[in-house]
């Protein structure tokens, strides 16, 4: 049996809550410390369903990317997640922005799972700057980063090899990959003008989408504690998804 102060410190000790952004919410956010647990949820978010299959699963404790409060709160909806946690006697702990830049954080994993051999970290920024072993065309590596999740869309600029890699909502750091001498670009989320940015300065674009950019960390921290404490049944949320359909060609 587990208790939250255990899975607290444990993700303490390799992504500092302390290194999470000033804008951040990062930290043990529903319920105590001495919550205990044979079985822990991770999710990359809480929702109502998350917090449903908690309750079906007897797990008493729930682990979360991005923070279940971010802004202040001025109404708790008896139909929301927060509640429905406090009702259910639910320990939330969120690990948010200082697991994005952390060691076996999530730009890490992303990185990894896109072949990039980091060369140099940004953590203020929350971006990797690495490059490919070889050079690879820009559909290789888009048909590549597509084989585990739902979708993606890029643009095509040929041949790449330096790219710079910024999980989620990380579109504003395609200045900063500009600089890095970056020929290609893997995010989560990226504005319009960002793209035009990109496409005048010939970097290739992959954007996953926020979801698929970030829920790679859910499995690797799944086993990361697991392997810590042996006694106690981690699981992957089997409800959570963003829920968009990635749609090529007609609609039957």
């Amino acid at each position: 049996m587990t208790t939250a102060k255990n899975i607290y410190d444990f993700i303490n000790g390799f992504a500092p809550f302390e290194t999470q952004m000033h804008f951040d919410n990062a930290g043990l956010l529903i319920g105590t410390e001495t919550a205990v647990s044979n079985t822990v949820l991770l999710s990359l978010d809480l929702t109502s369903d998350v917090v449903k299959e908690a309750v079906q699963k007897n797990a008493q404790i729930i682990v979360t990317h991005h923070p279940v409060i971010f802004n202040p709160l001025k109404a708790i909806s008896s139909e929301s997640a927060v509640f429905k946690c406090i009702q259910n006697n639910i320990t939330v702990i969120s690990a948010h922005t200082n697991l994005d830049i952390s060691k076996n954080g999530v730009n890490e994993t992303l990185a990894e799972y896109a072949g990039i051999i980091p060369d140099e970290y940004f953590n203020d920024d929350c971006m990797i700057f690495g490059h490919l072993e070889n050079p690879t065309d820009c559909q290789i590596l888009a048909n590549s980063l597509k084989k585990n999740i739902s979708g993606l869309r890029y643009t095509d600029t040929g041949i790449i090899q330096k790219i710079a890699v910024s999980c989620g909502a990380g579109g504003s750091n395609i200045f900063l990959a500009k600089k890095c001498g970056a020929d290609g670009f893997i995010t989560g989320e990226i504005k319009h003008h960002e793209i035009i940015f990109a496409n005048e300065n010939n970097i290739a674009i992959f954007d996953l989408g926020h979801f698929n950019s970030e829920n790679f960390i859910i499995p690797r921290l799944s086993k990361m504690l697991s392997d810590s404490f042996p006694d106690t049944a981690f699981l992957q949320s089997e409800t959570f998804s963003d829920k968009l359909i990635y749609v090529k060609g007609e609609l039957q």
